[in-house]
């Protein structure tokens, strides 16, 4: 079961909209300071949408679950973005919003994140916006824009 928490006035980008929106960006956004598991919680925190174990399996199938200890600031960047990846979906979203999200993996973790993703949305009825210059995510796009 999804669990949403009430939406207040702070969860919405205007009045009238009623969307849970989810951004992965670019410069990740992590704290390096903290914790892989430390990142995730702050995330989690907020809404408890994912159960630890679930974390850690999504830890596992990125293949950072021996990271779960280690300051964010020292993994490398493709570790970072996995980690950012998973943070974000800590939270329902009805959309989801990626910025070059597999800017620098490999395509065997590219298609791991691109399993993940098109899993959690799924099971929450979502939409995902991908940006990309170079690797994509293997998902089946109902629309693809070339600018």
């Amino acid at each position: 079961m999804i669990r949403h928490p009430p939406r207040t006035t702070l969860d919405r980008s205007s009045a009238a909209s009623d969307v849970y929106k989810r951004q992965l960006f670019q410069d990740l956004r992590l704290f390096g300071e903290l914790t892989v598991a430390e990142n995730l919680a702050l995330k989690n925190e907020l809404t408890h949408f994912l159960t630890p174990d679930r974390i850690e399996r999504l830890l596992e199938a990125a293949g950072i679950a021996d990271k779960r200890d280690t300051p964010a600031g020292k993994l490398s960047f493709g570790q970072q973005q996995r980690v950012a990846f998973i943070r974000c979906l800590c939270q329902p979203f009805d959309f989801i919003l990626l910025d070059e999200p597999v800017s620098h993996l490999d395509a065997a973790n590219g298609e791991v994140l691109s399993a993940l993703l098109l899993e959690g949305a799924q099971a929450q009825g979502a939409g995902v916006i991908v940006t990309s210059v170079g690797s994509r995510l293997r998902l089946p796009y109902h629309k693809i824009f070339t600018l």
